[in-house]
């Protein structure tokens, strides 16, 4: 039998379409046993998810050509030794005083926070009523988290500096803070913009609103200079280990 080459492509072309529509055919078959088929709010969660790794990715991403840069500077920089020593001692100070290691001091805010009494509601007393006046451990933490978001750079409460460790923990009348019990009232110091503090926390919608509806005392000053004290050697890392 003769062969031309237009029957040897149409022959090609046939074996690799069939091909093709098995492999297909094979996975398809294989997303309905596996079960691909996602539903509109699954499929909506895992691009959610698949935004958020690749924010993180991007993140970490500039994080590692941030400390490359560091390391190339360092390794090949015409910069005395000297130089880079001050380097390294300007960016030691800079972390022992974000991990509350030595006293820091700037402009910023203090909040004197306390138990509300029963003149707010007008004599009325009951126990949801003294609940609600009343000074708890959740109320401290989002005091500490809307500093945080207002753009404080440093937060002590009754000059227990708040750290990545500590904890805000309600016992019985106190609050423990760094594992020390203290009394009402909260003195909650913050460094930053002290204007800028001060109108998030005046803002309407503000948590610091809602305390002060609620009946708790509330009372914020702006300073040209708060000193947060040093809170020593308590971090201690005995587990946490360097992945490079």
């Amino acid at each position: 039998m003769k062969i031309t080459k237009g029957s040897l492509y149409i022959f090609i072309s046939s074996v690799l379409i069939g091909i093709l529509l098995v492999v297909n055919i094979s996975f398809k078959e294989d997303d309905i046993i596996r079960g691909k088929f996602l539903s509109a709010k699954e499929y909506q969660e895992a691009q959610n998810n698949r935004t958020s790794l690749y924010k993180e990715i991007a993140s970490l991403r500039e994080q590692y050509y941030v400390s490359l840069d560091k390391i190339d500077n360092y390794r090949y920089s015409s910069e005395s030794t000297s130089q880079v020593l001050q380097d390294m001692e300007e960016e030691s100070l800079i972390n022992n005083m974000l991990l509350g290691k030595i006293d820091v001091k700037g402009p910023g805010v203090t909040m004197v926070i306390s138990d509300g009494s029963v003149d707010h509601t007008l004599g009325i007393d009951d126990p949801y009523l003294q609940n609600l006046r009343t000074v708890h451990n959740y109320d401290i933490m989002n005091i500490i988290n809307e500093l945080k978001l207002s753009g404080a750079e440093a937060i002590s409460i009754n000059d227990q500096r708040i750290l990545p460790t500590s904890e805000i923990y309600c016992s019985w009348a106190f609050i423990s803070v760094n594992g020390v019990k203290l009394p009402a009232p909260f003195i909650v110091k913050a460094i930053g913009d002290a204007e800028v503090i001060e109108n998030y926390l005046n803002r309407t919608e503000s948590y610091t609103k809602t305390l002060i509806n609620r009946g708790i005392n509330v009372y914020i000053t702006k300073a040209e200079e708060i000193l947060l004290p040093a809170i020593g050697n308590r971090l201690q890392m005995n587990y946490l280990k360097s992945a490079n």
